[in-house]
């Protein structure tokens, strides 16, 4: 089977479950093309993009003056499934979607991708522009499309029911990425409308390995993700502050970078937080070489203004495989990664006090940081191992096709 992965920008530094996937699939046997609507911009990027089989392919679009030539050329194909595009052309309409016509022109230029390469079926990640380029490529085609929905593309305000079941329903089946995820879409999206599937985000469980663990003789606090609201840093530079005024200085090392890094920074520097470290954006080795030094992962994740929240932060299920402790919020899937605290410490979300007070009992309590430690690394054997998940979503592409084909 020959899978094309639609995305809006790859590789990205912030979504390397993506990247483990694909290579995850490539070991499973599948063929994979990645497509990828803009090029990427991270500037820090992963050695795993080497073992890529097949070259990523960049839709770089075309200019409006040529876009007569380019229809004509094709017209045959467009007259054939104009019934289907003009679907497509009303829903985008009727969403007033301000990137109908680049929707479009992404779909037909898909659309003969997938034709050159000998594309089976299409996945998307993201029930956002990705998603709808697949749409309007299997308008084109009738190549069958399925779709990962994590968390910006389901809870962010301006997310209707009406709109992502249009985007969806066209799909064989929609994944997402916990039971929180499928519980919230039941009951806010319409997702009774959908084949509606929940898959765990998968982690190489042989790569982060407790054996790797080589702990730092100072108590280290680890923080790692996109530095945004929805993340907790913020309350988690306040608990440190707390922590100090308490006498406890235990070091804090932060990697990532984001909209808010220069926010943050500044709060560090009010707060006078001379034991927090910002390590910027480091590459997944790098990530897990500072999980093999750190004493506990902290990740307060919190619910934007905006609605918008994590849902399974991959970091918390790299940490659990590496045998490295968490501490996290009851935000999106994050019970079900800490297994409603029986593999990990769950305190409330914009709780600054409660992450204090915890990390603080947890950084002196070697008994309860060992205990952590073997419930986080039986979690993610059984739970979130990449190679067997993968397996299930393989399976869901074979089986999952519908009978329309192009």
């Amino acid at each position: 089977m020959h899978v094309g992965y639609v995305l809006k920008k790859f590789p990205r530094n912030s979504e390397t479950f993506i990247l483990n996937e694909i290579l995850a699939l490539q070991r499973h046997g599948a063929d994979v093309t990645v497509f990828s609507l803009n090029r990427p911009d991270d500037g820090v990027y992963h050695r795993g993009l080497s073992e890529l089989k097949r070259p990523v392919v960049y839709m770089l679009g075309r200019r409006p003056e040529t876009m007569p030539a380019h229809l004509q050329a094709n017209w045959p194909m467009i007259c054939a499934r104009k019934e289907q595009l003009w679907g497509q052309f009303s829903d985008l309409v009727q969403g007033q979607r301000p990137d109908t016509w680049a929707i479009l022109n992404w779909g037909l230029d898909l659309a003969l991708q997938l034709k050159k390469h000998g594309i089976d079926r299409m996945h998307a990640h993201f029930a956002t522009i990705s998603a709808y380029v697949a749409r309007a490529a299997n308008a084109f085609t009738g190549v069958p499309y399925s779709v990962t929905c994590h968390a910006k593309d389901i809870y962010r305000e301006g997310v209707t029911a009406d709109r992502f079941t249009s985007l969806l329903g066209a799909s064989d089946f929609a994944v997402t990425v916990c039971e929180a995820n499928k519980n919230y879409i039941m009951e806010n999206l319409e997702g009774h409308k959908l084949d509606l599937r929940v898959l765990y985000n998968g982690v190489d469980v042989n790569a982060f390995h407790p054996k790797e663990r080589r702990p730092s003789a100072e108590p280290t606090v680890l923080s790692v993700g996109r530095l945004v609201e929805k993340k907790g840093f913020k309350v988690l530079l306040d608990a440190m502050a707390l922590m100090r005024d308490q006498g406890f200085t235990p070091r804090c090392e932060i990697i990532g970078d984001g909209e808010d890094a220069e926010q943050l920074k500044q709060q560090s520097a009010e707060l006078k937080l001379d034991n927090v470290h910002w390590l910027g954006m480091r590459t997944q080795d790098e990530v897990r070489a500072a999980m093999s030094r750190a004493t506990v992962m902290a990740l307060p994740c919190i619910i934007g203004n905006d609605g918008n929240r994590d849902a399974l932060p991959t970091v918390l299920l790299e940490a659990q495989a590496a045998g490295l402790p968490i501490l996290s919020t009851p935000v999106g899937g994050v019970e079900e990664i800490a297994d409603f605290g029986k593999a990990g410490v769950i305190v409330p979300p914009a709780d600054a006090q409660a992450v204090a007070t915890e990390l603080t009992k947890l950084l002196r309590d070697p008994g309860r940081l060992q205990q952590l430690s073997i419930a986080g690394r039986k979690r993610a054997e059984q739970c979130f191992d990449l190679s067997t998940n993968v397996g299930k979503l393989l399976s869901w592409y074979h089986n999952g096709r519908k009978a329309e084909q192009a």
